[in-house]
């Protein structure tokens, strides 16, 4: 932009979409504790298969509470130290705005949520912290996941710090508001108008898949 002598200066808003689920877990500090886990690491099968049928609800290898189980199961050492997990939109998120949130679509591939609710699934939390519980961790699940938002929620502003990370000059001025982050499949209900009860689309990309939304949860596992 300088090269041409134009600069931008203000945006009106600001959101963000990226690749779903995976592992970034961060100490207190806000350091990355090992590298980006993504949806196509997929070495969460014991993982999977144990928590499964402890939540009697289909665990993907893919989501998030996958990753971190599989973590503690191989016994690796910077789970003790995690202070906040979340996704890599999550992530340019957080680093822009302060806001450790997320759109509940990703959270949806994080760990099993309540629709109902909006929130994380009650249970399902109460069972896997009890699970780890003789791990002694000083966190609880609730304590590392992000904060679940829906679309239309106030998720936060852009800081100065977030402002000189998009733009380095610091002519970009502060202050716009973000929306909540959200994987990739979710932008595309949205793009095909596939979010009423009864619709769906299907994806085929980098993986071929059907987003379906239902009229009410899955009643068992099948």
């Amino acid at each position: 932009q300088a090269k041409y002598g134009l600069a931008l200066t203000k945006i009106g808003a600001i959101g963000f979409s990226g690749m779903m689920h995976g592992y970034m877990p961060f100490d207190a500090k806000g350091e990355l504790l090992v590298p980006f886990r993504t949806w196509r690491n997929t070495m969460t099968a014991e993982a999977c298969a144990k928590l499964t049928p402890v939540f009697n609800f289909n665990i993907p290898q893919r989501w998030s509470i996958a990753h971190l189980y599989q973590a503690i199961l191989k016994g690796e050492e910077h789970v003790p130290s995690i202070d906040y997990m979340t996704t890599l939109e999550g992530y340019v998120h957080w680093m822009l705005t302060g806001e450790r949130i997320l759109g509940i679509g990703d959270c949806a591939g994080m760990f099993p949520i309540d629709s109902t609710k909006n929130c994380y699934d009650e249970k399902m939390v109460a069972d896997f912290d009890a699970k780890i519980q003789e791990k002694g961790y000083a966190w609880k699940l609730l304590d590392i996941l992000p904060k679940i938002l829906v679309a239309g929620d106030n998720a936060g502003t852009l800081t100065k710090d977030g402002a000189l990370l998009l733009d380095p000059t610091g002519e970009l001025e502060a202050g716009c508001p973000l929306c909540p982050p959200e994987g990739d499949a979710g932008t595309g209900m949205v793009a095909t108008n596939a979010v009423l009860t009864k619709t769906g689309n299907v994806s085929a990309g980098t993986s071929i898949f059907a987003m379906i939304v239902l009229e009410n949860a899955l009643k068992e596992l099948d």
